[in-house]
């Protein structure tokens, strides 16, 4: 029996166990393994994965009370998923000039960020009009406030020098206010950023009057040198005439939030619906029609028309609410893109932020919970978004997942920061290895990650750096690790560089864990490197800690200090 088909009738084993059934469902699907045919029967109760991860983690937890003991395998010879170029990113705030700062390059790159959301996570997207550096006036007063720096010539040439982009189209406004955003102009954001100066093809009009001239036309305008008198353009004149192939464009921000839904769910703008004026009028808003799931579906098949006839090669995604809570609070949304528009899109973005809180305020972030619990989270996530894809995609097409963000609430009080460094290595590791097609933090420079002045790294920064010493360049791939203890994780490389690459979590605050590495199928070298960062690095403000390691042979044993990441890389035998 083929190995998938094995793993799909295993019984899970601990919650690393249940993610990974849910994991081949999900390679199988977004990764293109459709060649594969196991037989009919199934794992009983195949669908109902979050209930199985809620009974196995309430019996882990148990069994897990004072284990300082855990054994972790990882099998060469068999490949669950590849770090791509649009793995790791992180928002380009449109509100923050130092994020369109070149000195900041060197330390994304230390952490691995190959991607930049523009224009951002803060609901700007469907007001903005990237040929002009404006936004439409709504609810009569201009949008929030824009840097100097914060225009697309300045993120092109920022996001082609670090690797790649999310940009999100406006969809909610035209330059007028008089109705939503123009699949026209979606298309001349393509054109300036992947357009041929050659190319003749025109753009035609949108629904205003407005021309969008050729795709040449933005081609030219990229590659030419500033006029000495500016005509407005010059901010688009970056003397860069190669094309950028930006490959990921999502249609609207949180449309979900447009007012369907109610007035607790407003404030991304959609000017397909007449604009409210006052607090009053967002009341108005709730079922029209113009702004339904159906309708923006619609709109989406012609925005993805219009953008994809420029560049073919492009991804269109768009933005679901989040299961299992957005789908109760905003029923129909993601079933019925899905079932209108699923042919159009290559991804949806999900926004995933965890918030476990302790008694008897439900302000105190519950760690344990975060640590433990976030396999079963993801799964309950996912279990209804492929359930989705099954029912209404066609036969063969399955959208990849984005996350815009992944993170924990902001709000919450954090009694040990460092756990944003375990979760950001161990849950983004695991949403590499799920085929995620983008994953993002929810800032740049802040106290999670780097400081204005950067010349001080925050915990998440750390994280995605011990990431990024595990999987270190896009082809990195990803290898099957398994772990029996539910306060220890592991995940497992081999890099293009020859390395492999092995990560360990210690998800206990009190405990070091002694851990037992086994390596099947194949041969690994002897002389490595390690790496920590935990609990003890971030009491004393030291980076990432390194020294020497000896493997001896196939099986070793480490020990990982409390609340730590442990990587380790050792040469690779063919």
């Amino acid at each position: 029996m083929h190995g998938l088909c094995r793993l799909w009738y295993a019984v899970p084993v601990g919650l690393g166990g249940t993610l990974r059934w849910v994991l081949e469902r999900v390679r199988q699907m977004l990764i293109g393994n459709r060649k594969t045919q196991c037989p009919a029967r199934r794992a009983p109760h195949a669908w109902n994965i979050f209930t199985q991860s809620c009974f196995l983690f309430l019996l882990l937890s148990c069994s897990a009370l004072g284990q300082g003991r855990a054994n972790v395998s990882i099998d060469l010879g068999k490949a669950v998923n590849v770090l791509t170029d649009t793995s790791l990113g992180l928002p380009a705030s449109t509100f923050d000039g130092n994020v369109f700062n070149p000195a900041g390059l060197p330390y994304l790159r230390a952490a691995g960020v190959t991607v930049l959301r523009f224009p951002g996570n803060h609901g700007v997207a469907d007001l903005y009009h990237w040929s002009t550096r404006t936004t439409t006036r709504y609810k009569g007063a201009e949008a929030g406030y824009f840097t100097p720096e914060s225009n697309f010539g300045n993120l092109a040439q920022l996001a082609g020098k670090l690797g790649q982009a999310v940009i999100v189209v406006n969809y909610g406004a035209n330059f007028d206010g008089t109705g939503g955003g123009e699949p026209a102009e979606a298309a001349a954001w393509v054109a300036y950023a992947n357009g041929d100066a050659s190319d003749t093809r025109a753009l035609g009009k949108d629904s205003t009057g407005e021309d969008w001239n050729t795709v040449g036309y933005w081609g030219t305008l990229r590659g030419q040198a500033p006029l000495a008198s500016d005509d407005g353009l010059n901010f688009l004149r970056i003397q860069h005439p190669k094309p950028f192939g930006f490959k990921l464009w999502q249609v609207g921000d949180q449309v979900y939030n447009n007012g369907y839904y109610g007035s607790d769910h407003v404030g991304n703008p959609d000017l397909h619906a007449a604009a409210p004026t006052g607090p009053k009028d967002f009341a108005k808003l709730k079922n029209d029609p113009r702004l339904s799931p159906s309708s923006y579906a619609e709109n989406l098949k012609a925005f993805a028309k219009a953008m994809k006839s420029v560049d073919s090669t492009i991804q269109i995604g768009a933005a679901l609410t989040t299961p299992p809570d957005g789908e109760k609070s905003t029923p129909g949304w993601n079933r019925n893109i899905l079932q209108n528009a699923c042919s159009s899109l290559d991804f949806i973005t999900l926004d995933w932020t965890l918030q476990p809180l302790l008694p008897p305020d439900w302000k105190t972030l519950d760690e344990s919970s975060l640590l433990t619990n976030t396999n079963a989270s993801f799964a309950a996530v996912l279990d209804p978004v492929l359930d989705n894809y099954r029912k209404y995609c066609p036969k063969e097409h399955f959208p990849k997942l984005a996350f815009a963000p992944a993170g924990i609430a902001t709000w919450t009080k954090v009694e040990r920061p460092v756990v944003k460094a375990l979760w950001v290595a161990d849950a983004y590791a695991t949403l590499i290895e799920s085929g995620s097609v983008n994953i993002a933090w929810n800032e740049m420079y802040g106290d999670s990650m780097l400081s204005e002045d950067r010349k001080k790294m925050g915990p998440v920064y750390y994280g995605l750096q011990m990431l990024h010493i595990l999987a270190h360049a896009p082809g990195d791939v990803l290898l099957d690790a398994n772990s029996n203890s539910s306060l220890v994780s592991v995940h497992a490389t081999r890099r293009r560089d020859g390395y492999l690459g092995l990560m360990l979590v210690n998800r206990d605050p009190k405990n070091a864990a002694t851990i037992k590495v086994t390596f099947k199928n194949g041969s690994i070298g002897s002389a490595g490197k390690r790496f920590d960062y935990g609990a003890d690095q971030y009491a004393t403000g030291a980076q990432v800690t390194q020294s020497a390691f000896t493997a001896s042979g196939n099986e070793f044993a480490v020990t990982v200090p409390p609340y730590t990441v442990t990587d380790i890389l050792l040469s690779g035998h063919p």
